[in-house]
């Protein structure tokens, strides 16, 4: 409390890190810490010098879904800005759950490694009746081949072995 952050005076949260919806998004978050402290858009622009249309994206949620270096470069500078501490806000961010895939619809993994499984399934059946089919008639020995090596004749003539 009474901490001064980037010119901007601290003002105390509305939420603490576990009180918070767990369904709002961090630029929800964000922004509702932002109009708690009384600050505007403009005013966050100049403190942050991040363009004003990137902090509108990043309240209105495009970034979310996006927690890759350049997003959660945003969230923990406006975060600072903010008098927030960065490092739990990036978390917040990052603990934001995952988009669910339609019901019905297996990520790709899983269909790869179903598939993979199948496959695997198969070749042991068809090497097991191979086996079962190979061992009713006793298998036939083929002759011993001893073939000469050139290479080696030629040395042995050599040598006059």
């Amino acid at each position: 409390m009474g901490k001064e952050v980037g010119g901007i005076p601290e003002a105390p949260e509305v939420a603490a890190a576990g009180d918070a919806d767990p369904a709002t998004s961090i630029g929800a978050y964000l922004r509702v810490q932002r109009e708690v402290r009384g600050i505007d858009l403009d005013e966050l622009q100049a403190v942050t010098r991040i363009p004003r249309r990137s902090l509108e994206r990043l309240e209105r949620g495009e970034f979310d879904r996006q927690p890759d270096g350049f997003a959660r470069g945003f969230v923990r500078t406006v975060a600072g800005a903010l008098g927030l501490d960065p490092d739990e806000t990036v978390a917040r961010m990052l603990a934001e759950p995952e988009v669910e895939p339609a019901p019905g619809m297996q990520p790709p993994l899983r269909r790869i490694a179903a598939a993979a499984a199948i496959l695997v399934a198969l070749a042991l059946v068809a090497s097991l009746a191979a086996r079962l089919s190979g061992s009713a008639a006793p298998a036939e020995e083929s002759p011993v081949v001893y073939r000469q090596d050139p290479v080696r004749l030629l040395a042995e003539e050599q040598r006059g072995e």
